[in-house]
Parts: C-alpha cells; structure tokens; sequence
C-alpha cells in the first residue's frame, strides 16, 4: 500500500545536508583565514538564504509551473496528480 505522496518522511537527510553545509562553511573560512564575524555572517547567508531561502522559492515556483502544466488533469487513476511542495524541496536540497 503506498501512501500516495512522493516526499521523504523522515527530516534526516535535510539534517546531514546542514551539518555538512555547516562543515563547508567553516571549512571555507579557515582555509582563507576569515575573521569569526564574517564566517558568521558567511554561514547564515549561505544556510538561509542559498539553501532555505532560494529552495523555498525555487521549489514553490517548479511546483506551480509543475502543476500548471506538466500533469495530467484527466487521468484514469483515482489519485489526484500534482506535484508536493515537499517534494518538489526534496528534489532541490538533491540539486544542492
């Protein structure tokens, strides 16, 4: 039985892919001896508005186009077609 979306349940992967980008981050900054301040400031413009920021906006923007026009409105199954914004996120922390 499936659960008719398409979208990963647990947050898991969204977690490991902050850590890392967190890692890279700090990684970036002492290799090119950045100063505390901006490494800070470096992070959360690379955490909220590179990654959550544009994905947000990315990922609803796909899914409207999606649903608009890339499915299929009359259908032979008994499942509503349209793209998740879950998953349409998903597919962008992917891409990233």
């Amino acid at each position: 039985q499936t659960k008719n979306h398409w979208a990963r349940d647990d947050p898991a992967f969204v977690a490991l892919q902050a850590v890392f980008l967190l890692i890279a981050c700090i990684a970036y900054a002492v290799s090119f001896r950045i100063s505390v301040t901006d490494t800070i400031s470096f992070l959360l413009y690379n955490a909220l508005w590179n990654w959550l920021g544009m994905g947000f906006i990315l990922a609803s923007l796909c899914r409207e186009i999606a649903n608009r026009h890339l499915t299929l409105h009359q259908s032979n199954s008994h499942v509503r077609q349209q793209v998740e914004w879950l998953y349409a996120f998903d597919i962008h922390c992917n891409a990233f």
